[in-house]
């Protein structure tokens, strides 16, 4: 390696410790279903909090960081040259019926949050035996947008499936009739959360062709990297 080589690495390297110390990254939480009873025959742990824990979660969050929405976040991220405060972001996926458990909630502590939906499962055709894996309907997809100015709509595909087991016409096909579900909303942003977290090379084309900021679950912090959002789960945590 030659000195000019082994300048640019240093260099490089410093670079990067000041980029970290003048932009503090930004933290985006994902929760699935939120309510007081947990049943086993239907649901599943690892995407479930108890409700007074969901609450005491977020209070301890809100003593450490800002929420902002997932949009102003990204903005950020594009546009930030300075960024002392610590901000966060809420999501949720899939669109449990149970969201309404919390969403008041939410909304009286002013925190955005971004719900990634399956329009599909707008019909009520989707419901389980019981009320604890039931999804929001289209008529409640409806009312939080009356309610609620602070929710914004981002896309999760048509159903919920892995988009790695789509062949191309398959996952296009999804994201098209998910977009015509959803872009009809005043609240509806270009956002994509891969289910699982899990994509391709195919999908990551995919949503670029369409536009699309694809939304990960892989624990990252937000700094400026405009490729993706990165994501961590808050569903069972006890902080």
């Amino acid at each position: 390696m030659s000195v000019l080589d082994k300048i640019g690495r240093k260099l490089d390297k410093i670079h990067r410790k000041m980029k970290k110390a003048r932009l503090r990254p930004i933290s985006v939480f994902l929760f699935h279903q939120v309510s007081d009873v947990f049943d086993e025959s239907t649901m599943k742990r690892c995407d479930w909090t108890e409700t007074d824990q969901f609450k005491h979660n977020v209070e301890a969050l809100m003593k450490e960081y800002q929420f902002i929405s997932l949009e102003r976040a990204y903005s950020k991220m594009k546009k930030d040259v300075f960024r002392f405060r610590k901000y966060a972001v809420m999501t949720s996926d899939d669109g449990w019926a149970s969201l309404n458990n919390v969403l008041p909630w939410l909304k009286e502590k002013n925190i955005p949050v971004t719900l990634f939906l399956n329009p599909a499962y707008f019909d009520g055709q989707h419901f389980r035996e019981k009320e604890t894996e039931r999804y929001l309907l289209k008529n409640d997809i409806d009312a939080i947008s009356r309610a609620y100015p602070n929710v914004t709509y981002g896309l999760h595909g048509w159903q919920h499936v892995r988009a790695t087991e789509l062949d191309e016409k398959g996952f296009r096909e999804s994201v098209l009739k998910t977009l015509d579900a959803l872009q009809a909303y005043p609240n509806f942003i270009p956002y994509f959360a891969y289910t699982y977290g899990a994509f391709n090379a195919m999908n990551a084309r995919t949503l670029k062709e369409f536009g699309l900021v694809p939304v990960l679950i892989d624990k990252e912090k937000n700094v400026d990297d405009l490729l993706c959002i990165h994501r961590e789960l808050l569903d069972g945590v006890k902080l």
